[in-house]
């Protein structure tokens, strides 16, 4: 059976909603003081408002609706407004409301339901001096996982005025999707917005690696992972591999490595758990065979790296990773590639050393990490890693 989203957007609500109706509602009550229902009296009072443009000053204006913004009461004030908005739906049993501030979701299997549910909500705000935003209020169809197209039956108009169905809509900053249990979309918006967080990190590189990590834990691992507790039971593989990116490509950039580079050395050289791991620890998330598979996967990739590896002066000694190391790039790209190709007469791309491997210099048989211990080579590693 379907189910029906109906996203409600109220125009201005915390600017607009009635101060003379907060206040009866308080009186009615009977459970405030006359000392404190003045004091209530005085919060909820108009108010003037002057502009400033930094030349002239502008007349005053009566302000005699709204909340103030920032004020410790006002959040309290508009909620208490709303506090009865669940009488609505008391003939309407199958109809649920989700309310957090002025962000409001009806869900409903039924949408006659939410049509004539919708009425009679337009009528409870309109008498608090509130409405809605018809050109921002959206609904979505969850059905199917998603497949299959919406029926002709599928339209929603109120007051004449018509509610798009969408195919995905940003509530409270999760991406839902018409499938209802796919949050690709949401994954790839919030891995896209921390690539672009690290890549306003311009002095990555010149940062100790220590201080690195706890930059990715303070800007970066937030934006990544928002929502990931009430997601992480729906995520795929793909999912999980797609949000690792954000650390890897963190890491990338400290390095000094280029994105391309295996992440796996990345992770290896800066001694670092994989992101995963660390939401699941930090959130409690639970374990699924598919985070399983992913911890196999990455494990075992680092099983495939060269031993050879963990012998390089980058893995040996480990200054490289205090603040301003100007020759980090040089150890790290060693570490990585063993500027193996500089040296090598195979024309082909490779990432291993082969017996095909000879040197231009020496014409010895080689292995991926040659360049050190060649007799000819006379260039160090600050100077390979700038060619």
């Amino acid at each position: 059976m379907p189910l029906y989203a109906l996203f409600l957007d109220v125009k201005k609500a915390f600017d607009s909603v009635s101060r003379y109706f907060i206040f009866e509602e308080l009186v009615g009550t009977g459970r405030f003081s006359v000392g404190e229902l003045n004091l209530l009296a005085e919060m909820l009072d108009a108010n003037l408002l002057t502009v400033r443009d930094g030349i002239s000053v502008s007349e005053s204006i009566v302000q005699s609706n709204g909340v103030k913004q920032g004020g410790s009461m006002s959040p309290f004030l508009f909620i208490f407004a709303l506090s009865d908005i669940n009488s609505i739906f008391v003939d309407f049993p199958d109809v649920k409301i989700i309310l957090y501030a002025d962000d409001m979701v009806l869900l409903s299997s039924s949408l006659d339901d939410i049509r004539r549910s919708l009425e009679l909500l337009i009528d409870y705000l309109a008498f608090r001096d509130l409405e809605l935003n018809f050109d921002k209020c959206k609904i979505m169809k969850f059905r199917n996982k998603g497949r299959g197209r919406l029926a002709k039956s599928d339209t929603l108009i109120v007051k004449n005025e018509p509610i798009e169905f969408v195919s995905e809509f940003t509530y409270l900053g999760v991406v839902f999707q018409s499938s209802g249990i796919s949050f690709s979309k949401h994954i790839a918006k919030k891995v896209r917005a921390a690539i672009l967080a690290t890549a306003a990190l311009k002095s990555l590189p010149k940062s100790s690696l220590s201080t690195a990590l706890k930059i990715f834990d303070l800007a970066v691992a937030p934006i990544a992972s928002y929502g990931i507790q009430v997601i992480w039971p729906y995520l795929t593989l793909h999912d999980l591999n797609k949000l690792e990116t954000v650390k890897s490509r963190f890491l990338k950039k400290a390095l000094c490595l280029s994105k391309f580079m295996k992440s796996r050395l990345a992770y290896e050289l800066a001694d670092s758990e994989f992101f995963m791991e660390k939401l699941a620890s930090q959130f409690s998330l639970p374990e699924s065979p598919t985070f399983d598979k992913f911890i196999d996967n990455q494990l075992f990739k680092i099983s495939e790296i060269d031993p050879a590896f963990y012998g390089a002066p980058a893995m040996v000694e480990q200054s490289w990773k205090n603040v301003c190391y100007t020759m980090r790039h040089a150890l790290t790209r060693h570490a990585c590639h063993g500027f193996h190709f500089l040296l090598c007469k195979r024309k082909i791309y490779h990432t291993s050393a082969t017996k095909e491997c000879v040197c231009k210099l020496c014409d010895k048989e080689i292995d991926f990490y040659h360049f050190l211990s060649c007799d000819k080579n006379d260039l160090s590693l600050s100077q390979a890693a700038n060619l």
